[in-house]
């Protein structure tokens, strides 16, 4: 009976005395316009619970993702330490994330995060993770949060096999204490920096081109229709390979691109030794969204065209002026063949809308404040933070 008195008394007692609530620890998640903004939105819930299933019981997380984003500074860059201050004495928040689509450089070379401690805060370059999507963008959050709450870095790989395949690396840059401020997870290598390229060309968005291309695609659906209803080039059609028609169109696709990239001003031109580097970075995701925008308006211009043959062209006529039986395979080929002409004689030179509205359906708003400013960069090709 005493004993279980004792144990009525003890459940009594816990009854009574209110359970310790966890520490709540806030992270605070800011983003650039666009597809950064997009994924900071999709994944804060995710972060949150990874964050609260490590810690469990010890301490409660939550994630805030801000309405600012942060102006580029005279290098072209987001410096995230300068605005700490300010940004926690508004929001309160203890972490501070900040999403980017602009590359980041550290001690000259390009980086996919930068993590100070000493000011709680992180930058992490989406395009870094090339096509990012909320799962593996969580995962780089949670190694980040590690770092800053925990003290505790990513282990880099030891083995050789490991390091070949590995596309980032560490750079630690020592603040006037002679302790390290801020670490800079390095892009490693050719395969690091095609993450990096193809993740800038998402950012960019190809696809807001197309609807910029509406005066070309009208220029070269009229100039394809003129190859639909024109007898010889049916008969060209038939009788040009497979392989000769891809060339074709692989030949109309690249001078359309190249059309667009000189026509307006999309090639950004050197601004010194030190920034060759970005420049092929840059370059290079504006050279991949033009030609992918080009690529699509072919595709339209080719699946508006073969209907309209289906539609226009009666079977039976279209095997008399050939003299033999078609089929579906003949359209293809006068479809293919007209779209590849339509686009070199209707799209090329064709008057474009301002080349300023170009210029901002081609990048993402970050890029096209990035290629607006006046900015020079320092000798070293450093962030600083």
């Amino acid at each position: 009976m005493a004993a279980a008195a004792e144990k009525y008394r003890a459940a009594l007692r816990r009854s009574i005395i209110p359970k310790q609530q966890p520490a709540v620890r806030t992270v605070g998640l800011l983003a650039d316009p666009g597809i950064a903004q997009v994924l900071a939105g999709k994944v804060r819930e995710r972060l949150e619970n990874a964050l609260n299933s490590e810690d469990q019981d010890q301490v409660r997380w939550s994630v805030k993702v801000g309405p600012l984003t942060l102006p580029l500074d005279e290098s072209g860059q987001v410096m995230l330490n300068r605005h700490v201050g300010a940004l926690r004495e508004k929001f309160g928040w203890e972490y501070i994330i900040y999403l980017t689509d602009i590359p980041q450089y550290g001690q000259g070379k390009p980086v996919g995060r930068s993590i100070s401690q000493l000011h709680g805060a992180a930058t992490l370059v989406v395009p870094s993770l090339g096509m990012a999507r909320p799962r593996n963008l969580t995962s780089a959050l949670v190694d980040i949060m590690g770092e800053l709450a925990g003290d505790r870095k990513p282990l880099m790989p030891t083995s050789l096999s490991a390091r070949a395949f590995s596309v980032s690396g560490s750079l630690d840059e020592p603040s006037e204490d002679g302790r390290s401020s801020t670490r800079y997870v390095s892009l490693k290598g050719l395969r690091g920096r095609i993450f990096l390229v193809f993740g800038m060309v998402r950012s960019n968005r190809p696809w807001r081109l197309v609807p910029q291309l509406s005066s070309a695609l009208a220029g070269a659906a009229a100039t394809g229709a003129f190859g639909v209803f024109y007898t010889s080039i049916w008969s060209m059609a038939d009788y040009l390979s497979s392989l000769r028609l891809a060339l074709i169109t692989v030949v109309s696709i690249l001078l359309l691109g190249l059309w667009l990239l000189f026509h307006n001003r999309l090639w950004e031109r050197p601004r010194g030794k030190h920034y060759r580097e970005r420049l092929v970075l840059y370059n290079t995701s504006t050279v991949l969204t033009v030609m992918l925008a080009a690529a699509a308006m072919y595709l339209l211009l080719f699946i508006a065209l073969l209907l309209g043959s289906l539609v226009v062209i009666d079977h039976g006529f279209l095997s008399y002026q050939l003299r033999h039986p078609v089929g579906f395979a003949e359209y293809v080929n006068l479809a293919w063949l007209a779209a590849s002409l339509g686009t070199l004689g209707g799209a090329i030179g064709s008057s474009f809308d301002q080349v300023e509205s170009i210029q901002q359906a081609t990048f993402s708003q970050r890029e096209y404040e990035r290629r607006n400013m006046d900015f020079g960069v320092d000798g070293s090709g450093t962030q600083k933070p």
